[in-house]
Parts: C-alpha cells; sequence; structure tokens
C-alpha cells in the first residue's frame, strides 16, 4: 500500500513536469518558422499597418474641399425698435454659398503623391520582411549548428567523465599516478568551459528566435533542418539546374538586386514623388476659383436678390517661386541619393557573392567521409586508452584533435548557410533551393 501510495504521488508530481516540457518545446523546421513569422511577427503587423494609413490618407486626397455658408441677419431695427426682426418690410438677411474650385490639376496631383506614399510605405514593409527574414533563417541556422556543436561536447564530455570516474578509482588504488589524472581532469574542464560558452550563445539564439517568431521567451525552440547533407552542388538557382555557386553570373545578381530591394525601389519613388512635388509646385502658381452665389431678402437695389460671383487671386507678386526653386533641388538630391545607394547595392551583392564564393569552395573540398573515419577512430583510442596500450598524452592528443574537427566542420556548414543567406539578403530574394 505504501509503495502505491509513492507511485500515485510520483505520478501526479511528474504529469504536471512532462506536460511544462511538452508544451514549452517547439520543434520547428525552417518553412514553418518562417511561415509562423510572417503571421505572428509584431515588427511586421505595425509596418504593414503604415501601408493602410496611407491608403486612408490617399482616401483623404480624392475628396472634394467642403462648401461655406454665409448667413447675415440684421439684430436690430432702431427706426421701429424692433430686435432681430423678421418681416420683409422692417430687416434684412443675407445668404451667401461659396465653393473652392482647385484649377491646373491640383486635385489630381496631390492624388499622385498621396499614391505614392503609399507605394513607399508598402516598400518599407518589405524591406523590413527582407531584413528580418534574414535575422530569422541566419539565427534559426546559427541556433541548429549550435545544438550540433553542443552535442559533439555533450558526447566528449559524457565519454571523459567515465574516464576520469574510472582513473579515479584506480588513482585511489594507487594503479595510475596523479599526473594523468590532473591532465584529465584538466581537460574536462576545458570542455565544459567552452561547453558553458556555446550554451551562452544557443540562450542568445533562443531568445532572438522567439522574439521573431512571437512566442513565449520560456519557450524552448527546437530547429530541425531537412536536406542538411546537402552539397553545393545540389544547390538549384531560382529552382533551376544543379549549380554551385560559381557558376552564378555577377551581372545577373545585379539586376536580381535591381528587382528585388525594395529598400532601392524605396529610393527610386522618392524620386518620383519629388519630381510630382515639382509637378504640383508649379500648378499652385496657379490661382484658384472661387465661385459664390448671394441671396439678399431686402437688398438696396431691389428685393430679393441674387447674384452670382467668382473669385481668383492675381498672380503678381507670389507665383510659388521658392517653393518650385526648392523642389527642383531636391528632385535633383533624390536621382542623386538614389545613384548613390545603387552603387552601394551593387557592392553589397559583389561582396556576399565573394564570401559565399569563397566558403562554397572549402565546403566542396572537405571529404565528409573524414568525420566518420575520424569517428571510428576515437572509439578505438578510448578502448585502447582504457586498456593503457596508449598513454595520456596520445590519448588527450586524439581526444582534443576529434573534438576540433566535428567542431570546425560543424563551423564550415554554419559558415556556409550564412554566407549564402547573406547573399539572398543582398540580392533581395532566394536564390537557391536545396
Amino acid at each position: 500500500m505504501k509503495k502505491l501510495l509513492l507511485f500515485v504521488f510520483g505520478w501526479i508530481a511528474i504529469t504536471p513536469l512532462r506536460a511544462q516540457v511538452s508544451q514549452d518545446t517547439l520543434r520547428i523546421t525552417l518553412p514553418q518558422a518562417e511561415a509562423q513569422f510572417r503571421q505572428r511577427n509584431l515588427q511586421l503587423m505595425a509596418s504593414k499597418l503604415g501601408i493602410s494609413e496611407n491608403q486612408a490618407y490617399e482616401w483623404q486626397s480624392k475628396l472634394w474641399n467642403n462648401p461655406s455658408i454665409y448667413v447675415e441677419q440684421m439684430p436690430y431695427n432702431s427706426q421701429t425698435k424692433e430686435v432681430m426682426p423678421l418681416r420683409q418690410r422692417n430687416s434684412e438677411q443675407v445668404l451667401q454659398f461659396q465653393q473652392l474650385l482647385l484649377l491646373a490639376g491640383k486635385r489630381n496631383k496631390q492624388l499622385a503623391i498621396a499614391k505614392t506614399n503609399t507605394e513607399i510605405a508598402a516598400d518599407r514593409f518589405y524591406d523590413l520582411l527582407r531584413t528580418l527574414n534574414y535575422q530569422l533563417r541566419t539565427t534559426f541556422y546559427d541556433l541548429y549548428y549550435t545544438r550540433q556543436s553542443l552535442a559533439v561536447y555533450g558526447e566528449e564530455i559524457g565519454t571523459l567523465r567515465q574516464t576520469v570516474n574510472l582513473f579515479q578509482q584506480q588513482y585511489e588504488k594507487g594503479n595510475v599516478p596523479l599526473k594523468d589524472l590532473s591532465r584529465l581532469k584538466a581537460y574536462l574542464f576545458t570542455l565544459t568551459t567552452e561547453q558553458q560558452q556555446l550554451l551562452k550563445k544557443s540562450t542568445d539564439d533562443q531568445a532572438d528566435l522567439a522574439l521573431l517568431l512571437n512566442a513565449s521567451p520560456s519557450t524552448i525552440i527546437q530547429p530541425a533542418l531537412e536536406n542538411t547533407g546537402a552539397r553545393p552542388d545540389e544547390l538549384r538557382p531560382n529552382g533551376a539546374a544543379p549549380s554551385a555557386v560559381g557558376q552564378l553570373s555577377i551581372n545577373e545578381l545585379y539586376k536580381t538586386a535591381e528587382d528585388n530591394r525594395y529598400d532601392l525601389k524605396a529610393f527610386r519613388d522618392l524620386v518620383i514623388q519629388e519630381k510630382q512635388n515639382l509637378t504640383l509646385q508649379k500648378a499652385l502658381a496657379v490661382p484658384d476659383l472661387q465661385v459664390q452665389a448671394t441671396y439678399d431678402r431686402n437688398a438696396g437695389y431691389i428685393p430679393n436678390y441674387f447674384g452670382l460671383g467668382v473669385g481668383i487671386n492675381l498672380p503678381v507678386f507670389n507665383k510659388n517661386q521658392g517653393n518650385i526653386r526648392a523642389a527642383t533641388i531636391r528632385t535633383q538630391s533624390s536621382q542623386q541619393a538614389t545613384d548613390a545607394y545603387r552603387l552601394q547595392v551593387d557592392s553589397e551583392v559583389q561582396r556576399a557573392y565573394q564570401k559565399a564564393l569563397l566558403t562554397d569552395r572549402l565546403y566542396r573540398t572537405f571529404d565528409q567521409r573524414f568525420n566518420d573515419d575520424f569517428g571510428k577512430l576515437i572509439q578505438g583510442v578510448t578502448v585502447n586508452y582504457k586498456k593503457q596500450n596508449i598513454d595520456v598524452v596520445e590519448f588527450l592528443d586524439f581526444f582534443d584533435s576529434y573534438k576540433v574537427s566535428q567542431i570546425q566542420y560543424t563551423q564550415l556548414q554554419n559558415d556556409r548557410m550564412q554566407s549564402l543567406e547573406e547573399l539572398n539578403y543582398a540580392v533581395g530574394t532566394n536564390l537557391f533551393a536545396q
């Protein structure tokens, strides 16, 4: 009975813990992460609202100016001593209706500027999407390969800790010298310290990824990659035939960036907007027309007078010269800024292409069977060391070489994916399909 109660209470205690672990652990692939990111990222939501805001301004610019009405009433008739007289023979009422008519197509020109503002807001949204998606993908890969490295450290630390415990027992029996045991413990401490540094890096990546996905900070994200063993010759630029990075054309990459970089498109749209503003400023030099209708109930000319009138400013002194000059300068300045930014984009593409080319070539020259063979070798080394067929110096040398080769290979894979993502970011689209 006592054992049954202990089992029940133990099951009750562990069940919520298991549910919590299952609930707070998110195993997710890169396509799933991107889909969740697009749906739930708060920065994207806020930026997308900016498009709706500018569409509202666009709608506002379509509206006509409101008409105005003027009413005049005689408050007191000093001859008849009446207050607010309303009869026609003893009072005066005037009613005026006015409407402003914009000339020279000002309304359409203002609408064109509002539409371009909406385009610029959309450009900013898609550029933010490009930037955050780049952060998502690079953080995803970084976290994945960091976990791969942590698995190597976990394997080595587990094996080495067993060896240290075994040699501790043998040392206490006087079968092994203290210097060998000390070297093993020192190397175990080194591995543990390096593991802690990777754990800190993994924690930072976890926090960044959770923020991008709008997930709970306590969520444990486990990135899962498909086709992680794909070699560079299995990459497919834009879904075409298999090709390596070196077979990409730099001129084609420049053109791809021209077509897909929304930050560059925002500069081009700003040039368009400045030209539209120059056209509007020239139109503002044309005065607008004021149309007026007047009714005077008891006018001095005739009773119940109706009159129509028009009014217009005379462009004698102010012809909007200063604003036209300023708009002309802004148009020239925006064009020069666009040309300068285009050169910057080309430079980013060139730099990203060179980095991707270098890492791609290095990865292609690496023999992936090397690590598998090394893993089999280190197992034999561990067995021989426990049998004291090799000394502690040789054992630690092999052990360290195995760790370094595994970590460097994992880092090479990460560097390769990071460089490919940087190239994708530079051209504004995903060039590769695996």
